[in-house]
């Protein structure tokens, strides 16, 4: 039995818009890394890949993820026809798995945990332009 994605239908031409928000996500990833501001850099990053993966799906599907699982948009993603989808996918959800940390617990953002979320965002949204033929 196939598992049941809660997505939104979305025109397919609105892609370019959740792509503009991952760009400009992902520009303050950097810019607040470049600042020392780590815990907006990981929060920043999270958004670009999620705005990314919504971009990714809404072009490939006409349909975004809108289960709060975001396991459920990395399986949406799975199901493009894009070359790149499996890469796509693992990639996503590496940055996700930061998202709790970053946005809820106690704790600060490390450097390194920073570094490392903007690295796998920027390289997240290539992917997702390249696919998209948005290079």
């Amino acid at each position: 039995m196939t598992k049941k994605i809660s997505t939104k239908l979305v025109d397919k031409v609105m892609y370019s818009n959740y792509l503009v928000k991952a760009v400009e996500n992902c520009k303050q990833a950097v810019k607040a890394l470049g600042d020392g501001a780590y815990n907006a850099a990981a929060v920043s990053a999270v958004h670009a890949a999620i705005s990314a993966a919504d971009a990714y799906c809404v072009s490939g599907l006409s349909k975004r993820c809108s289960s709060s699982n975001h396991e459920d948009t990395a399986e949406l993603i799975e199901t493009t026809m894009f070359s790149n989808k499996t890469i796509v996918s693992k990639k996503f959800m590496s940055i996700i798995r930061i998202k709790n940390m970053a946005e809820y617990e106690e704790r600060l953002v490390k450097q390194k945990e920073a570094e490392k979320a903007v690295q796998e965002a920027e390289g997240l949204l290539a992917l997702v332009k390249k696919d998209l033929k948005e290079e």
